[in-house]
């Protein structure tokens, strides 16, 4: 990790969001459109607010990332067989990475023919001083393949401890031997997930800001919601298709149900953001936190910084930092996209056992622990007192300790921290159980039972 363009990064996706939050703060104001009005429901609500939180943070994410492709060694991998490309004839299965070998930096882009049963390679040195080449791998064992060179020669490689071995022909004496460094997260990858996710991100935003304006009923809100996860599911082939072992009886594959499960989960997901986003602070850092775990644990991602600064960006504005009179909120828009963009994250990295940075699915479970449990316990106490589940109230966990008298400051500070805390200990079950997820899941099920047990005995509010 570069700590340098790291920090380049998060300054760059920092100061865009101080810039787009001030514009369209600005525009709002002058327009007199997307204003929050105070009203005595809200204690911590003094004066009109623009909703525009959320329009800031995707724009400043889109020009940072976009001006990063342009001024770094971006890498622009899409896969043409996946999604709704999946099975076409444009090619059977690409893959692209980048490797150094002695101080040689090459791409190496995969493409599996499976008429013929073999990989073509193509290699293409990043210093462009070589010529490109185009050579056939045949597997000939699990671990051992060969290669055809353009000039007809074959040669024999054993794979074996992150290693490459030219080997002998006839006795399978090493020759020579390679050590590929895989040079890939040293880069910002632009693919087919990350430009979906932006397309359906936007969406989302159009369609909020509409809601911000006017108030959409919320039944046409979550038809909405899941017409996009659907689209973002053709467009990338990204859904939960295995849970892990829940129960301590094998891995559950979801199988046929899995598109139907995906979006009940990221449709549920989102509007738990939505309705935590009640007290200055909380939606956005509550989807900091999972980005930023994401990008620490496991392989360094720069990638996810240009969010994680874009939010910071968006924090010293809604927290009043830059000042108290300048503040603005995130509105359904911005509440929503973050909900969004946090559940597919979660996805990509729990369902890619490759992934350089995967995590079990229940880990992903404690990463959102606070929204998720809070919207949980919210409809299902809603439903059996036989109130409409996203009618608005004050049932929220923030508006029961608001009504103890505990400041909105200090309740922003509890939720990061036990958003901190819980994150880490499903971090812990990971690393110490990697095999028994039935142990993260019963212990994540304890925690919402006992937090809807103690919040109906001793903190019940009427909706």
């Amino acid at each position: 990790m570069s700590n340098t363009l790291a920090l380049s990064i998060f300054l760059l996706a920092f100061f865009a969001s101080i810039t787009f939050n001030g514009f369209f703060r600005n525009l709002a104001k002058l327009n007199k459109i997307l204003i929050d009005i105070p009203d005595k429901s809200r204690k911590f609500h003094f004066r009109a607010t623009p909703l525009t939180g959320g329009i800031s943070i995707f724009f400043s994410i889109l020009i940072t990332g976009l001006l990063l492709t342009g001024i770094t060694d971006a890498r622009y991998s899409i896969n043409l067989n996946s999604g709704f490309l999946e099975n076409t004839r444009l090619n059977d299965g690409s893959i692209s990475k980048n490797f150094e070998v002695d101080d040689k930096d090459y791409s190496l882009s995969l493409i599996q023919d499976n008429k013929k049963g073999n990989v073509s390679v193509r290699i293409n040195p990043i210093d462009k001083n070589f010529q490109q080449n185009f050579v056939e791998i045949f597997p000939i064992a699990d671990d051992k393949f060969m290669v055809l060179l353009p000039n007809g020669q074959e040669k024999y490689y054993l794979s074996k401890d992150g290693k490459i071995y030219e080997i002998s022909n006839t006795n399978n004496s090493i020759i020579e031997s390679f050590t590929p460094k895989n040079t890939d997260k040293d880069r910002i990858n632009l693919n087919n997930f990350s430009i979906s996710l932006y397309l359906c991100a936007l969406l989302i935003l159009i369609f909020m800001i509409f809601d911000d304006f006017y108030g959409i009923r919320a039944t046409y809100r979550i038809i909405f919601q899941s017409l996009v996860v659907m689209l973002m599911i053709v467009l990338t082939d990204e859904k939960i298709m295995e849970v892990g072992n829940l129960f301590g009886f094998g891995d559950i594959n979801l199988g046929n149900f899995s598109t139907v499960f995906t979006i009940f989960c990221v449709v549920g997901l989102i509007n738990a953001f939505n309705m935590i986003d009640g007290l200055n602070g909380i939606c956005a850092s509550l989807a900091l936190l999972p980005l930023t775990f994401v990008t620490f644990f496991g392989n360094f991602s720069y990638g996810l910084l240009i969010p994680i600064g874009a939010i910071f960006g968006f924090l010293a504005y809604n927290l009043g930092y830059l000042g108290k009179k300048r503040r603005v909120f995130l509105g359904d828009s911005g509440s929503n996209i973050l909900g969004f963009a946090v559940a597919f994250i979660c996805i990509e990295y729990s369902q890619n056992i490759n992934h350089s940075s995967y995590l079990n699915p229940v880990t992903a479970l404690w990463l959102v622990a606070i929204p998720l449990i809070d919207c949980i316990t919210v409809v299902t106490s809603r439903l059996l007192k036989g109130v409409m589940p996203f009618s608005p109230g004050r049932d929220h966990l923030h508006h029961k300790l608001l009504d103890l008298g505990i400041k909105p400051k200090k309740i922003l500070y509890i939720f990061i921290a036990m958003s901190i805390t819980l994150s880490l200990i499903g971090f812990f079950l990971e690393y110490n159980f990697p095999s028994k997820e039935y142990i993260s899941f019963y212990a994540f099920t304890i925690l919402a039972l006992s937090y809807y047990l103690i919040s109906k005995i001793k903190l019940e509010q009427n909706v």
